[in-house]
């Protein structure tokens, strides 16, 4: 890369990942591989199905809503912490985690991923959209074909805390 990188505010790759709609701000590519920076909105009750962790550091600059991030300890006990505007919460490599939108509207956050790996996983996994502010209406809840299917997918670029492994 020799120049510099300018992601307009409406501009970006945008994708549907589940129920989230994920925009590509700065891939690996404009980053060196160095950073991936992720704008994403959540709807109300949604977020990842799984506590998971990764060997990349992560970090969420909360824009827009309400959420709980959660966490587990060595025994495997769950803790969660409320986050809201203006928050930032920084997820070091391995760390196991995951967050909800517990608002009642839909909720934004930047996530930034060092390095780049989790762009793989969006490009997998992820519905390609042209329309962030109207994205496709999910027909109804996943099929089990589609369920293990994304799950397959999603233990391929990181590790999954099995739910009756968490102390609750």
């Amino acid at each position: 890369m020799d120049t510099i990188n300018v992601t307009r505010a409406d501009q970006g790759e945008h994708w549907l990942v589940g129920t989230d709609v994920t925009t590509i701000k700065a891939s690996g590519q404009d980053t060196s591989g160095k950073l991936l920076i992720l704008e994403v909105t959540v709807p109300s009750g949604g977020g990842p199905p799984v506590v998971h962790r990764h060997a990349y550091a992560e970090t969420l600059r909360f824009l827009h809503g309400e959420f709980e991030v959660s966490t587990v300890d060595a025994d495997n006990a769950l803790s969660t912490v409320k986050v809201t505007v203006g928050d930032t919460v920084s997820i070091p490599s391995m760390v196991w985690h995951n967050f909800k939108n517990v608002g009642s509207t839909p909720g934004k956050f930047i996530a930034i991923h060092s390095p780049a790996v989790m762009e793989a996983f969006v490009r997998e996994i992820g519905l390609p959209i042209d329309d962030p502010q109207n994205p496709p209406e999910p027909a109804g809840p996943p099929s089990d074909e589609e369920s293990q299917r994304m799950m397959a997918i999603i233990q391929k670029y990181m590790e999954v805390l099995p739910p009756d492994k968490i102390l609750r």
